[in-house]
């Protein structure tokens, strides 16, 4: 009897050491608050390093090297970091990446200042603040920048664009697109991200993605969320480049959350 005693004590004091280990050994979710962002910057044509570039991101900043590699340390996490990339002779960097661990790689490409790349680029940029202002007075500089000639792709993704009513059908349809936005938003981050350029004579085609975050108005609030890759051609026009398509290849990511 006594033994029997004894197995019963040993069984119930083993259960306790399980139990107790469980719940000891529970995974904690762990909060990553800040992290480091590294890489390398190159120029755009050659891939050769840049050195003493500067690169600043939320507000802190570093020089690369002579291997063209920086380091921010202690960078607070976020889905929205504003990255801005200068050096002499080349065109500025300004993009936005997502921080969301320890460790992040990110390395940047810079356009020659003497590169045909540079005018292009400067068109998106301008098209990027401008429709983001939300500011109908900035649709006639919108409008400067589309041929006469400018079509919207007709594939799924650029029609699914034009039904929402953020990418305009044809010249024409520009200033009621843009005011359609400016009517519908209270506030939109509208990116080209990436840019990859090819010129061949009068003639530029535009790989890039396009990243947007956006807020609707009442009576329907919403933040949007939305990535895609896009396609846009320009023509040489009177030594201005002019954009005569524009269209969507693909959704990458599509969010939208009531508020």
């Amino acid at each position: 009897m006594r033994h029997y005693f004894l197995t019963i004590l040993l069984i119930l004091n083993l259960l306790t050491i399980i139990v107790g280990c469980g719940s000891d050994s529970e995974e904690k979710s762990v909060v990553i608050e800040q992290g480091d962002i590294f890489g390398t910057v190159i120029d755009k044509e050659t891939g050769l390093p840049i050195k003493d570039a500067s690169v600043q991101i939320d507000g802190k900043t570093s020089q690369t090297d002579d291997k063209g590699k920086y380091t921010i340390r202690s960078v607070p996490t976020s889905d929205s970091l504003k990255i801005v990339v200068t050096a002499t002779d080349y065109a500025e960097y300004n993009n936005s990446l997502s921080l969301k661990q320890e460790l992040l790689s990110y390395d940047i490409a810079l356009i020659p200042n003497k590169s045909p790349f540079v005018p292009v680029i400067a068109i998106l940029d301008s098209l990027s603040k401008d429709i983001g202002s939300l500011d109908e007075k900035k649709i006639p500089d919108i409008q400067s920048h589309f041929s006469k000639d400018y079509v919207a792709g007709n594939d799924d993704a650029t029609i699914f664009g034009i039904f929402a009513g953020v990418i305009p059908p044809n010249y024409d349809e520009i200033p009621k697109t843009m005011k359609n936005i400016c009517n519908k938003y209270t506030k939109l981050e509208f990116k080209f991200e990436n840019p990859d350029v090819k010129i061949e004579g009068d003639n530029a085609l535009v790989l890039m993605r396009i990243a947007i975050k956006a807020q609707t108005k009442a009576p329907d609030p919403k933040d949007w969320d939305i990535v895609a890759d896009g396609k846009i051609i320009f023509k040489k026009q009177d030594n201005d480049w002019k954009m005569i398509f524009w269209g969507l290849i693909q959704f990458v990511k599509f969010e939208e959350k009531p508020l």
